[in-house]
């Protein structure tokens, strides 16, 4: 079972107050540079832009927010709806956000309006005015936001020890929160579900550059893959030493991702 952090400044709500980015800078103008997603019909995209008139209708209680999935954390803010020309949305919002655009090419659009996210792909931004332009929209559904813990994408994957029983089982992972994790491995069949298993973690403390090492106790949610490399889905089942351990990791390694964020524009 997922695990609920007992530090409240872990929560995901953190990155809700965030504060904007303060310093103004000169106008950029970005264009998004990965090939284009098929557009959908035109009939349909027009269907969205009259959505979008509709919420434009409203002002300020259209309510709209902006998120993108970086390294694994939710980037959300406010924005409001600058123009609507053609099939184009402009949206107006922070420097943060737009960092977040830049880097994904995409944004979820949310509104209490709304039946559902609506997905928009970068067109262009302009940095000095706060404003980035949409097109090509589909409805998606943002599953990201259903998580009770904040999950943290390493700077590059880490190599961790899995200890079963008398067996130990070498495994690499990409990302990790409170309440588990995804192990690579090329072992399966040491591998049980009713397995006594505790993951070895090595991390380097960010404030003390020392390495730390815990083991946290864990359960088996499920095995996928026919052949290697096998993917083993893990639930922690935390002692106070290790979610005090993976607490202060998360969090350093959250700000530290935001930081990488506001230096890429």
């Amino acid at each position: 079972m997922p695990i609920h952090t007992r530090l409240p400044w872990l929560k995901a709500g953190l990155l809700m107050i965030l504060p904007d980015l303060a310093s103004a800078r000169e106008a950029t103008m970005t264009s998004a540079t990965d090939p284009e997603i098929s557009a959908s019909e035109p009939a349909e995209q027009q269907t969205f832009i009259d959505r979008f008139h509709e919420l434009s209708s409203r002002d300020e209680d259209a309510s709209i927010t902006l998120t993108n999935i970086y390294k694994e954390i939710p980037i959300t803010h406010r924005a409001s709806i600058g123009e609507i020309r053609g099939h184009h949305l402009e949206l107006n919002t922070c420097e943060l956000q737009l960092a977040a655009i830049s880097q994904c090419k995409e944004v979820y659009i949310c509104s209490p309006h709304l039946d559902a996210p609506i997905l928009g792909r970068l067109n262009s931004m302009d940095i000095r005015r706060g404003a980035v332009q949409l097109h090509n929209f589909t409805h998606a559904e943002l599953q990201e936001t259903r998580r009770k813990t904040v999950r943290v994408r390493f700077k590059r994957p880490i190599q961790i020890m899995l200890h079963c029983e008398t067996d130990k089982i070498s495994g690499v992972i990409h990302d990790i929160s409170l309440g588990g994790c995804c192990i690579n491995t090329l072992v399966r069949k040491e591998l049980g579900e009713n397995s006594d298993i505790q993951v070895e973690l090595k991390l380097i403390d960010q404030t003390t550059g020392q390495m730390s090492c815990t083991r946290i106790p864990s359960d088996i949610v499920h095995i996928s893959g026919a052949t290697p490399p096998f993917k083993v889905a893990l639930s922690f089942r935390h002692t106070q030493q290790s979610e005090q351990f993976l607490s202060v990791f998360i969090y350093q390694r959250q700000l530290e991702i935001l930081k990488e964020l506001r230096e890429t524009l």
